[in-house]
C-alpha cells in the first residue's frame, strides 16, 4: 500500500469521522485527484491513562443494553465476544504523529465511468487499478470513480461493481452507462443490467447508497469522566457484599468525615475492630523498637482506640443499608461511580464559582455587577460551576447501517479483532463543562404540584441528608438504557423517568442556547448526566472549543443572557403546536445529535421546562421553568 493510501488525522476526529468500516473522500498528496476510500484499520496503540477496565465494563453494559433493546435479542449484535473484557478486548487509540500515518485506507469502489460516453473500468484489486488511474478513456475523456456502495443492516457493506449482461455470453464488454445514474445497458442486445446484490453476511437485499452519505455508517460511543484516584477503584475491587460502594454513599451523605474516608481508601479496605487491634499491635512493636517506653506506646494505642474509625465507620454503613433499599450489587457500583464522578467535578483543576464569575464580570461591565446567583436560583439550580481540566475518555465500540437504533434485523457490529482481540477505540482529554445541579427540593416540590408524586412518596426529612438519601434510593440508574425510553412500570419507574426527563430536557435546552451565545457549533457541546445528584455537566467535546476557552467565556461574561435565553427560547418550536402537544420534543427545539446527547434523544419533554394547558383534558402541566 503507497503513502497515498495513508491518512494523518487527529485523534478525536478520528474517533467519529475515520472509523474502521466507514467510507471517507481522501485526496492525493499535492492536490491530486480525490476518491471514495473505505477506512481498511488504523494504526494503533494503547492510550495512555485510561481505566481500562471500568470503560471495557460500561461498554459491556452498553452493548448488551442493544440488544436488550432489539427484538432480535443476541441476536442483534455481532463481532462482539459474550463479555468484554480486558480479556477478549483491546483498548487502542490511532497512533498521531508527523512519521507514522494513523489511518490506513483503499480506494473503493473501484469502478470507474467515462461522463461522455458512458464506457466504465473496474479493477479487480487495487494493483490493477494503480496501474492504470492516469490512462483516460478510449474516447480520450477523463473517468470517474463511481461512488456508490451496497450497504446491509446486518452491518455489512461494499463497493458496487457492474455485473455481466443477464443474457448469457454478452459479459461486460457492451455495457455502459445511460446519463448520469445507475442505468447501465447491453449494447449488444439493450438489455438493461439491474445492480441488485444480495448480503453473503445475511443473505437479504442490499440498498445503494452514495459512499459518502453519513447516514449508511452510524457509530457507537461514549464518554465518561475518568476517575484520576485509581485507588478508589481498587478499594470497589476489593471490598465484598458492597462495602467499597456504600462507604462512598456514606461519605457523599456527610455520614463520615473527609479525613475518615482518605484513611480508608489510603488503607484500601474496611477494617473491623479485630482488624483494626492486628493493626495497632503491629504499630505497637515498631513503636517499642524505635525506643518508647511502655507507657508511651499504651498512651498513642488507647488515643486510636477512643477514635475508633473502625467502629464509626461501621455505623455509617449501616446506616446506608437503612436508609437505601438497594439490592443489587450492580446498582450500588452504578451510585458509587457516579458519586465518585460527582466528585471528580467538584475538585477539578480549576473551578469557577458563580460569586468569582460575577466579580469578573462586573471589570467587564463598567462595574455594573450581574446577579448570577439569583439567575440560577430562578432556574432552579443550587449549584452551578464551572470545572476546567475535567478528565474525559470518549470511547467508540461499534458501528450500525442504516438505521441507528434496535430495530428488527440491524446488528450492532463489533470492529476487526487486532491481534486476537476485539477493539474498542478511545481516547483522553481534559476538557472545560459548566456544572448545573438541580434543586432537589424544587425538584420534589415540582413533582407534588403536577401530581407526578403522592405526599407519601416524599421524603420526610428534608434536611439536606435527608433529600441527598431519596434521590439516591428512589431513581434507579439501571433502568436508564441509551437506546431506548424508561419504562414507568411501577413507582420507582415512574419517579426514575419524571426526574430523568426533566433534566435531560434542560440540559438540552442549556447546550441548544450554549451554541448561540459562545459560538460552538451544538455537535461540540455534549452532556453528562448524573441523575442521581441530579446533575448535568455539559463539556466541550473537542479541543479546539477547550482551548478557545468558549464555554468558560459563556459562563463568565454572559450566564444570565445565556439562563433568560433558554427560558424564553424553550417555550416557541417551529413545529408548534403539534410538537408541544404530540411529540413533546423535536429536531426544531430540543434535539441534538447523537455526539452530543447519552440517551438518542428519548425521554425529553419541552412541556416539563415551559409548561402547557392541555384544552382537551383541562390539565395544565407547570413548567419547571415557568414563572
Amino acid at each position: 500500500m503507497t503513502d497515498k493510501n495513508k491518512m494523518n488525522r487527529g485523534v478525536q476526529q478520528a474517533l467519529y469521522k475515520y472509523l474502521p468500516g466507514s467510507w471517507v473522500d481522501f485526496t492525493q498528496s499535492g492536490g491530486g485527484l480525490t476518491y471514495a476510500v473505505h477506512v481498511d484499520r488504523w494504526n494503533s496503540a494503547p492510550p495512555a491513562g485510561v481505566n481500562n477496565k471500568r470503560l471495557l465494563r460500561v461498554v459491556n453494559q452498553r452493548v448488551h443494553g442493544f440488544a436488550d433493546a432489539s427484538p432480535d435479542g443476541a441476536a442483534a449484535l455481532a463481532d462482539f465476544p459474550h463479555r468484554i473484557d480486558e480479556d477478549s478486548c483491546s483498548v487502542l487509540t490511532p497512533r498521531a504523529g508527523e512519521d507514522k500515518s494513523a489511518i490506513f485506507t483503499s480506494v473503493d469502489p473501484l469502478v470507474f465511468v467515462c461522463s461522455s460516453c458512458g464506457r466504465f473500468r473496474q479493477f479487480k484489486d487495487y494493483d490493477a487499478f494503480r496501474q492504470q488511474e492516469q490512462e483516460p478513456c478510449v474516447c480520450g475523456k477523463h473517468m470517474t470513480q463511481l461512488r456508490i456502495v451496497a450497504i446491509c443492516k446486518c452491518g455489512h457493506a461494499e463497493g458496487i461493481h457492474i455485473p455481466d449482461c443477464p443474457v448469457p455470453g454478452h459479459g461486460t464488454e457492451s455495457i455502459v452507462r445511460r446519463g448520469s445514474g445507475l442505468d447501465f445497458i447491453c449494447t449488444k442486445c439493450g438489455k438493461r443490467v439491474p445492480l441488485n446484490f444480495r448480503c453473503p453476511k445475511c443473505g437479504q437485499k442490499m440498498d445503494l447508497k452514495p459512499a459518502l452519505d453519513s447516514a449508511h455508517f452510524f457509530p457507537f460511543s461514549l464518554s465518561l469522566i475518568d476517575l484520576l484516584d485509581k485507588r478508589k477503584d481498587v478499594f470497589l475491587d476489593k471490598e465484598t457484599d458492597g462495602l467499597g460502594e456504600k462507604v462512598i454513599l456514606a461519605q457523599y451523605l456527610g455520614l463520615i468525615s473527609p479525613q475518615l474516608y482518605e484513611d480508608t481508601i489510603a488503607n484500601g479496605a474496611v477494617t473491623g475492630d479485630s482488624e483494626l487491634e492486628e493493626r495497632l499491635q503491629r504499630e505497637a512493636g515498631e513503636l517499642r523498637a524505635a525506643g518508647l517506653d511502655e507507657a508511651a506506646v499504651q498512651l498513642v494505642l488507647d488515643s486510636k482506640r477512643k477514635a475508633d474509625p473502625g467502629g464509626a465507620l461501621f455505623s455509617a454503613i449501616a446506616q446506608v443499608e437503612s436508609g437505601i433499599s438497594l439490592s443489587s450489587a450492580s446498582t450500588l457500583k452504578l451510585l458509587a461511580e457516579q458519586i465518585m464522578e460527582y466528585d471528580e467535578l467538584m475538585h477539578a483543576k480549576v473551578v469557577l464559582s458563580l460569586e468569582d464569575a460575577e466579580g469578573d464580570a462586573t471589570l467587564v461591565r463598567d462595574g455594573i455587577q450581574p446577579d448570577y446567583t439569583g439567575a440560577a436560583r430562578a432556574m432552579g439550580f443550587s449549584n452551578v460551576r464551572l470545572c476546567s481540566g475535567v478528565p474525559i475518555v470518549f470511547a467508540t465500540y461499534g458501528y450500525t447501517r442504516k438505521e441507528c437504533g434496535p430495530e428488527e434485523g440491524v446488528r450492532l457490529r463489533g470492529f476487526s479483532q487486532e491481534k486476537g482481540k476485539s477493539c474498542v477505540y478511545a481516547t483522553r482529554l481534559e476538557t472545560e463543562g459548566v456544572l448545573f445541579e438541580l434543586d432537589r427540593e424544587r425538584v420534589l416540590d415540582w413533582l407534588l404540584r403536577n401530581d407526578m408524586l403522592d405526599e407519601l412518596d416524599l421524603p420526610q426529612d428534608r434536611s439536606e441528608y435527608g433529600l441527598k438519601l431519596w434521590f439516591l434510593d428512589q431513581l434507579r440508574p439501571e433502568r436508564i438504557k441509551p437506546f431506548s425510553e424508561i419504562e414507568p412500570t411501577d413507582r420507582q419507574g415512574i419517579i426514575t423517568k419524571k426526574i430523568y426527563t426533566l433534566l435531560h430536557s434542560i440540559s438540552h435546552a442549556l447546550i441548544g442556547e450554549a451554541s448561540q451565545i459562545c459560538g460552538l457549533d451544538k455537535s461540540s457541546i455534549s452532556e453528562y448526566i448524573l441523575p442521581n445528584i441530579p446533575a448535568v455537566l455539559l463539556y466541550c467535546s473537542n479541543s479546539q472549543g477547550f482551548s478557545m476557552g468558549a464555554l468558560y467565556t459563556a459562563f463568565q461574561t454572559y450566564f444570565d443572557r445565556w439562563m433568560k435565553s433558554a427560558r424564553e427560547n424553550v417555550k416557541e418550536c417551529i413545529f408548534d403546536p403539534i410538537c408541544i402537544s404530540k411529540e413533546k420534543a423535536c429536531a426544531g427545539c430540543l434535539f441534538l445529535n447523537e455526539v452530543s446527547c447519552q440517551h438518542f434523544n428519548k425521554d425529553l419533554d419541552r412541556a416539563y421546562l415551559c409548561g402547557y394547558f392541555d384544552s382537551q383534558s383541562q390539565h395544565k402541566l407547570t413548567g419547571y421553568w415557568e414563572e
